[in-house]
């Protein structure tokens, strides 16, 4: 048998159907079971080759700070502003913003004869397009890709709930769509690997409480410094507490304070050139050699006199006094002519002809005495004026604390 065309196919379908309304019996048995019928209910929330095919259905590793360690929907990577559609005709039941995803789309559905829920998060303004109670038709546009709420990049995060959203229970959107006729996979540009680790890598993201169970109300295991490394495994997590492991002891930490990457508890500045090193102590090696005026991320909280730092891809720790929160090295205050001031921060202090403590002192200043900045922090020096004398001092040794 010869094959037969595109027209003449769809045709021969329309005839069969008629036939069958007709004559009934197997015919129409079989024409019912036919895979296209079912395609005609669906279609894919994204244009075809618009999209990337990225985080799966599944347990993963958490990929931003407070995120989800049980991924319930598929993630379609697409440029901000991308048209988002309707899968099926249905009834809005929630739109707008929301706390985590954003800005939302949620939309019932009765697809052979069970009710299902599809939500589509990140969007660019979740009510712009539709509203609660609205019917949709199936392919309307309802939204725009966005990166609003927990996200890291423009793209549009779909979950399919059999039951409704929030009463039934969430199924893979790629399994369910393939089912209807439609394949995501088919339709991308591209679709990352889908694997799930052995063991997720993390790092506390301020100072927290390690607690025996998933709650304020369970006993405190020990207590976590910021920025310290922490595992957990995909999944492992109850509603907002993630179940990690420090040190072979294994508890649990509220989402907020667990990230993928180091989070910065401020910036400060290196006074001069300074010696990072493994710990906390002059004796401890030292990791890297610091220039004047190094930006460093703070990592911890000072530690008696030592600060953990991390300055570009390099962890370690610095002396508390020879780093500054400003970039020339002394905290100033600004008078309304413009001019910069600091206080003297300790008892006394040597104003000096040259930028060392070599050169000739001028005079000796007291703590809580003002002056002027006339330069810019070098080395750890700075030119500075009290009354009529001009000279140099160490910066360190300065404040913005007006006494």
């Amino acid at each position: 048998m010869g094959r037969i065309r595109a027209g003449a196919g769809r045709a021969f379908v329309a005839a069969l159907t008629t036939a069958a309304l007709t004559v009934g019996g197997g015919v129409a048995a079989v024409v019912a079971a036919a895979p296209a019928q079912a395609a005609t209910v669906v279609t894919p929330p994204l244009a075809d080759d618009t999209y990337v095919l990225s985080s799966y259905y599944g347990p993963r590793c958490m990929p931003v700070r407070s995120s989800s360690t049980f991924h319930l929907g598929q993630d379609m990577g697409a440029g901000s502003g991308t048209d988002v559609r309707a899968i099926a005709k249905g009834k809005v039941t929630k739109a707008g913003a929301v706390r985590g995803f954003g800005q939302w789309v949620v939309i019932d559905h009765t697809i052979g004869g069970t009710t299902y829920s599809s939500l589509y998060a990140h969007v660019l303004d979740g009510d712009k397009r539709v509203k609660v109670g609205q019917t949709v038709k199936k392919g309307q546009h309802i939204a725009d890709v966005g990166s609003t709420g927990t996200s890291s990049s423009p793209h549009l995060h779909l979950e399919i709930w059999k039951g409704g959203y929030g009463k039934g229970s969430t199924v893979d959107p790629l399994s369910f769509l393939k089912g209807q006729g439609v394949d995501l996979t088919k339709r991308s540009v591209r679709n990352y690997t889908r694997s799930t680790p052995s063991s997720c890598s993390y790092y506390t993201a301020g100072k927290v409480r390690l607690r025996s169970g998933p709650g304020t109300g369970y006993a405190t295991l020990r207590t976590l410094q910021s920025n310290v490394r922490i595992t957990g495994k995909p999944g492992a997590g109850s509603g907002e507490w993630r179940k990690v492991t420090r040190s072979g002891k294994t508890g649990w930490v509220h989402r907020d304070y667990v990230s993928p990457s180091y989070t910065s508890q401020g910036t400060r500045y290196t006074l001069t050139t300074l010696n990072m090193r493994s710990k906390a102590t002059t004796s401890s090696r030292v990791v890297r050699r610091l220039p004047a005026d190094a930006r460093l991320t703070m990592l911890r909280e000072i530690k008696g006199s030592w600060q953990r730092v991390r300055y570009g891809s390099t962890n370690g720790w610095v002396h508390a006094r020879y780093i500054s929160d400003t970039k020339d090295g002394a905290q100033v205050v600004r008078n309304s002519s413009g001019s910069t001031y600091s206080w003297v921060d300790v008892s006394k202090l040597q104003l000096r002809k040259g930028p060392s403590t070599s050169s000739d002192k001028i005079r000796t200043l007291e703590r809580d005495m003002r002056v002027k900045h006339l330069a810019t922090m070098s080395n750890g020096w700075i030119k500075v004026q009290r009354g009529s004398k001009v000279g140099y001092v160490a910066s360190r040794y300065l404040t913005s604390d007006k006494p």
